[in-house]
């Protein structure tokens, strides 16, 4: 599974959906339409979901390649949750829902190539802006794990643990640095394109008005000049 990666048994459908167009929408707590999003029950209110931990096992083999697992310690299924990378915060991302932060310490993650982490709380109301329905407060446990890579990387769920696993090399990290100088190079020869547009916009029509010479507009055949 590649960058997305949902367990939905509470019918969260509205906010999976919005979930599927992928990483634009990473900040997803600040959009604004999420009209059908289904509350839970009372019953499911009284389940406290509690990040208690991450486990970390890694293996490297004989050809330099280390198998890295993640392993996420819950006491219950969260209702849902998804895993983006964030381009801006240059981070993978978890996002639990209706689970709160255990009392254990969770240690800072450092296994390349995620060099630090960050876990922290939040409280969503999933209907904060859509005028007529009730508030639908969430619990949200947010995990950042920093990588300047948008990695490949695997999702499993057990019981009490979700975890992450990839593998990761010297030589996965060398393709990754040239992919991203790759997408650098085009976006500079873009920007570079569109300035010599603009420069040979300017010399033919802007500079030869501004300078008093007839527009090239007004001498194409068929065209009367004044």
């Amino acid at each position: 599974m590649r960058n997305f990666s949902v367990k939905i048994p509470t019918g969260l459908l509205a906010l999976s959906m919005l979930f599927a167009a992928g990483p634009l929408f990473a900040q997803y707590e600040d959009m604004t339409s999420l009209p059908d999003a289904p509350t839970r029950t009372a019953e499911q209110k009284n389940v406290i979901c509690t990040l208690e931990g991450v486990q970390v096992i890694k293996k490297t083999n004989d050809k330099g390649t280390k198998d890295v697992s993640l392993g996420f310690l819950l006491t219950e299924k969260p209702s849902v949750y998804f895993n983006y990378y964030d381009p801006k915060k240059k981070a993978l991302v978890f996002d639990f829902y209706d689970t709160r932060i255990g009392e254990s310490i969770l240690d800072t993650i450092r296994e390349a190539p995620i060099i630090g982490s960050n876990v922290e709380a939040l409280r969503i109301d999933l209907n904060k802006d859509v005028e007529g329905l009730q508030p639908d407060i969430r619990d949200v446990v947010r995990v950042s794990l920093y990588s300047q890579y948008d990695f490949e990387y695997d999702v499993q769920e057990d019981v009490g643990v979700i975890t992450l696993s990839f593998k990761w090399s010297s030589k996965k990290e060398t393709q990754l640095k040239r992919k991203n100088t790759m997408v650098y190079w085009q976006v500079g020869l873009g920007l570079l394109a569109a300035a010599a547009a603009g420069v040979v916009a300017y010399e033919l029509w802007l500079k030869k008005d501004e300078t008093g010479q007839t527009d090239p507009l007004k001498i194409i055949p068929g065209h009367p000049q004044e």
